[in-house]
């Protein structure tokens, strides 16, 4: 895969378009270590560039990540903690690469959705403070990328051919001209920003209510992610009502595949909750901290070359013609006025509701409505506007 030129392709775009990279910038590049090769690719085109070059292989190898969750051993926790804070300290740019050769990492271990919540809790969540710590770059210090990787593991689970799979994430990612994807966003943020009232409503799964009111949202066109494509906002906190179903799967890092979760708020807060498959995940997660039980984001997919989830939330919450909420952490380094929120929180877990209607199954995907203040703005994932 890494001799495929769209790949020195795709590392041209993160590095040039993305995250920018100049000369003496400390770019710190995330990876799952079966796939090195694409992350020294990458390393080796920053360093020509002139950037100073360190990698991680240990946070995201699924090896590390069991032991740490089988031995439950506070003080090695800590030790990985310091490790990470160190890097995180050092850089003023990230990549992470999005490829994950064993998501079900912790499977057998008995409590395994306990350990890993307070592994958040305790690892991960401390070191995402450090590493997005506010500054001029779109809010924060640090420039980061999270850049999609076509690797065989995805495509094996989620049952598509291996080269068919390379050719869905190439085009997610190098088929678009994100800065007119950016302009088409603006017209979209226009008329959502500052809304009084969102009603998302899906006829028999979903009818939830948000307010965005002074609040302001922010467009995604590649320089976060990559693939990108959305708009967000950080929602009134106690403002979420109602209800929603979530048709596409999720996973939660070493959990496994959660699927129709259903939700219901009142007054910004989950009073009720449910899940078709791994229930025990999602009552776990949702016991972090408080702040897991609040909506951090609604974000809205804009990437209509991404046509269908693939589980993996990179892809999946930037298709076109769906929402998704991210319970817990709000973008807080944001303005209140461009993307940002107050809730705070140890995880941020995008889930996304397919607005668009499928006629093969009615049922699931009858289709569904945007409505900004009373105003009919999107419908079966096409907007009005």
């Amino acid at each position: 895969m890494v001799n495929d030129k769209r790949a020195g392709k795709l590392a041209d775009l993160v590095l040039d378009y993305s995250v920018e990279i100049k000369p003496d910038d400390r770019l710190f590049i995330q990876f799952d270590p079966t796939y090195s090769r694409y992350a020294t690719l990458i390393g080796n085109k920053a360093r020509k560039k002139g950037a100073e070059v360190r990698y991680d292989s240990m946070s995201l190898d699924p090896r590390v990540l069991r032991g740490f969750i089988e031995r439950f051993d506070m003080d090695e926790w800590q030790e990985e903690l310091k490790r990470k804070e160190e890097l995180a300290s050092w850089c003023n740019a990230i990549i992470r690469i999005y490829c994950d050769s064993n998501p079900d990492y912790a499977k057998g271990i008995k409590d395994s959705e306990k350990r890993i919540a307070e592994f958040s809790k305790k690892v991960v969540g401390p070191y995402k403070e450090v590493l997005y710590r506010p500054g001029p770059h779109r809010g924060y210090e640090v420039k980061w990328n999270v850049a999609g990787f076509p690797c065989k593991e995805t495509a094996e689970a989620i049952g598509m051919n291996l080269d068919e799979y390379i050719d869905f994430v190439y085009s997610a990612t190098l088929d678009n001209d994100w800065q007119k994807m950016g302009k088409e966003m603006e017209k979209i943020k226009e008329i959502i920003d500052e809304a009084d009232d969102v009603h998302i409503l899906v006829p028999g799964l979903t009818d939830l209510h948000l307010s965005l009111k002074e609040r302001g949202g922010d467009i995604c066109d590649g320089h976060v992610n990559m693939p990108d494509g959305e708009v967000f906002y950080g929602p009134v906190e106690d403002s979420v009502e109602g209800f929603i179903y979530f048709q596409c799967p999720t996973k939660r890092e070493g959990l496994g595949v959660l699927e129709g979760i259903r939700l219901e708020f009142e007054n910004g807060i989950i009073t009720k909750y449910s899940a078709e498959k791994n229930q025990k995940a999602l009552e776990e997660t949702l016991k972090i901290d408080e702040g897991a039980k609040r909506v951090g984001e609604f974000g809205i997919g804009c990437n209509y070359a991404i046509k269908k989830p693939i589980l993996n939330v990179l892809f999946d919450e930037k298709i076109g013609g769906t929402i998704h909420l991210a319970l817990g952490d709000s973008f807080s380094e944001q303005p209140l006025n461009n993307g940002g929120g107050l809730n705070e929180s140890k995880i941020h877990w995008d889930i996304v509701c397919d607005l668009r209607k499928n006629p093969s199954d009615l049922e699931k995907y009858p289709g569904g409505k945007i409505y900004a203040d009373g105003k009919l703005v999107h419908k079966d994932g096409q907007w009005k506007i």
